[in-house]
């Protein structure tokens, strides 16, 4: 019985090893293609991990919340979206604003769109993500 284990073992191993022969690694990106900073980095923003993760989770929720017909359109994406976030008794708050004037065709003055429209997250310590109950 232990022999026939250690067959099983064996053809998987080869079994694994083939699988992974047969895969490709990522061609590097050339260098002249990223427009790398020649002096310091210029920051947006300098934040905490955890708060990253909070913005991220809110954004994320955010996008949850437009019609998945309007999936790929500019003003119902990311691109589209700002978030404020802050913190208060190891809660971190996110406020995600729309800002579809980032959007090519957008601009002062847009019509058809809610242009106050925002969202406000609530973020507990321990992750777990709560809008704000102000309309269905």
């Amino acid at each position: 019985m232990a022999s026939f284990r250690r067959q099983i073992l064996w053809i998987g191993i080869a079994g694994l090893g083939t699988a992974c022969a047969g895969a490709q690694p990522a061609k590097p990106v050339e260098p002249a293609v990223i427009p790398w900073p020649a002096d310091d980095l210029q920051p947006l923003a300098t934040l905490e991990g955890p708060a990253i993760q909070a913005a991220h989770a809110a954004l994320e929720e955010a996008l949850k919340q437009f019609p998945k017909e309007s999936t790929g359109q500019c003003a119902f994406s990311a691109q589209a979206l700002e978030v404020v976030i802050g913190q208060e008794a190891g809660w971190f708050f996110a406020r995600v604003n729309r800002r579809v004037d980032r959007c090519p065709g957008f601009g002062p003055g847009v019509t058809g769109l809610e242009t106050d429209w925002f969202e406000l997250y609530a973020i507990s310590p321990d992750g777990a993500i709560t809008r704000y109950p102000y309309q269905p």
